[in-house]
């Protein structure tokens, strides 16, 4: 019977590749590993070596252009010109996160519960989907009381775990 492999077995690069890879993608493994270290995973047997993006595409250094749907960012695209102003402005202004009083957090809170059904009428900001998986899991333990979850074989949930927490009503 073969094994069944995991998320990252799948869809990560082996070190024991590194001889098949093309030279200029060895030798950027070579120098993510002195630099980042081996901790942060490379997807794909083959790496990517993507050096931009546009809306929906993304492009690697030969030029070829892959739809991305997977990436952290494919709900608002790459560079959309929209985005890249809005956030310049943002950024101009300030960069803070949501731990201050600031009226852009309340107005942005309000325009997106406005498009919710009522009964959703609070936001528990996140920056990141292990961040979202995280949050989630803490609360549905605190309204359940149980620890036990059912996931999805070889699919990512992020890189968190969660600690214990105590929950008072």
């Amino acid at each position: 019977m073969e094994k069944v492999r995991g998320i990252l077995d799948q869809n990560a690069f082996s070190m024991a590749h590194i001889d098949k890879a093309d030279a200029r993608i060895g030798a950027l493994v070579r120098k993510r590993l002195e630099t980042v270290g081996p901790t942060s995973m490379l997807f794909y047997e083959e790496p990517l070596h993507i050096v931009r993006g546009e809306r929906v595409w993304l492009f690697d250094d030969q030029g070829k252009r892959y739809l991305d749907v997977y990436n952290n960012v494919p709900s608002i695209g790459h560079c959309h010109p929209r985005v890249v102003q809005a956030v310049a402005e943002q950024m101009g202004t300030l960069n803070v996160h949501n731990r201050y009083l600031h009226e852009g957090i309340h107005r942005y809170a309000e325009r997106l519960l406005d498009t919710l059904p009522h009964t959703l009428n609070r936001l528990v900001m996140m920056c990141t989907g292990s961040e979202s998986n995280d949050m989630a899991l803490r609360l549905a333990r605190g309204w359940t009381g149980r620890q036990g979850i059912i996931v999805t074989e070889a699919a990512y949930h992020g890189n968190t775990e969660v600690d214990p927490i105590l929950w008072t009503t």
